[in-house]
């Protein structure tokens, strides 16, 4: 018994992506999404390192390090041990600030408490930041928003207590190392349930602001070029591409869009990666004081490798 449970906490094989692509068409093929209860292995998890250059971007931001989670769907199909895991890891590349970019829970209002105390125990120079996802006011969208808004309110009370920061739009400045510019961010709500209002978000932010918007779908990047953000950061799509009237301009990965940067995370659980299978993923970023670097590549500081093609629509 022992050597399988040690065999089970600690998973020490290399490959995983074969047998969790047959779990998990096999349970789609009986109608659930994906089932995330153990530890896995550091390898399976993709670790994307890139540089993020931004104009006016005060020299003592050089170098400051933002990690991006997104997705967690913690929820009876999502257990604590998985999500721990990521907590941990997340620690060891000691972040300066980490952004949590929506769906942070699937279930009900039980948990938002839970899934705050999974991530106070992130540590970062300067905390935690997170938006809020279409699944976080539920999975009715439209059709019962107080029900909506109600458990949306649920989370952001429950993550503030834990000490977590939460944007719902609305802008927040951050000083690092005496800066004399503040680093601004531009946390948007979510728009599948009409809560996102981009004119209030981005109320009294400049031109001449280094500017990060954390938006959790990244659909409706371009209807937001009017806006003052340099990057954005997303998630939402799990790196699936959708069919016909529903696909989607964004899946996984950096884009340029206009004179902007893009990025959308994976994600690092729930399903519905049967037919375009795509590993969870882990996203760090080193700031820059660089404007003339249009399609950033990887950094290599980092040893990082090139995104993977591997999810392509």
């Amino acid at each position: 018994m022992r050597p399988a449970r040690s065999y089970v906490d600690n998973p020490k094989w290399r490959r995983q992506h074969g047998w969790r692509t047959a779990v998990w068409q096999g349970m789609a093929s009986l109608g659930l999404t994906g089932w995330h209860g153990l530890p896995v292995s550091r390898q399976w998890v993709e670790i994307h390192r890139r540089k993020m250059p931004m104009r006016h971007l005060d020299p003592a931001f050089e170098k400051f390090r933002i990690v991006q989670m997104s997705d967690l769907h913690y929820s009876p199909m999502v257990w604590k041990r998985y999500l721990e895991q990521f907590v941990h890891w997340v620690n060891d590349f000691q972040p300066d600030l980490v952004v949590v970019t929506g769906d942070l829970i699937t279930g009900g209002y039980f948990w938002s408490g839970r899934v705050a105390h999974i991530l106070k125990h992130i540590k970062a120079k300067h905390g935690v930041v997170c938006t809020l996802g279409n699944h976080d006011y539920s999975m009715f969208g439209k059709r019962m928003p107080n029900h909506g808004l109600n458990r949306a309110s649920h989370l952001e009370a429950a993550l503030e207590k834990a000490g977590l920061i939460v944007l719902r739009n609305e802008p927040l400045r951050i000083h690092h190392n005496g800066s004399k510019t503040p680093l601004t961010l531009v946390g948007l709500d979510d728009e599948w349930t009409g809560a996102i209002d981009a004119d209030k978000g981005f109320a009294g932010v400049g031109e001449d602001e280094p500017v990060i918007c954390l938006n959790h779908n990244p659909a409706n990047a371009e209807s937001l070029l009017p806006y003052p953000w340099q990057w954005m950061l997303s998630g939402h799509t799990h790196g699936r591409q959708l069919a016909g009237r529903l696909r989607r301009p964004y899946t996984h990965g950096y884009y340029a869009v206009a004179d902007r940067h893009l990025y959308v995370n994976r994600g690092l659980s729930y399903g519905q990666r049967r037919k375009r299978w795509c590993r969870p993923e882990i996203s760090i970023f080193r700031l820059r004081c660089d404007s003339k670097v249009h399609n950033p590549a990887i950094d290599p500081a980092f040893d990082g490798k090139p995104v993977s093609a591997a999810c392509e629509a």
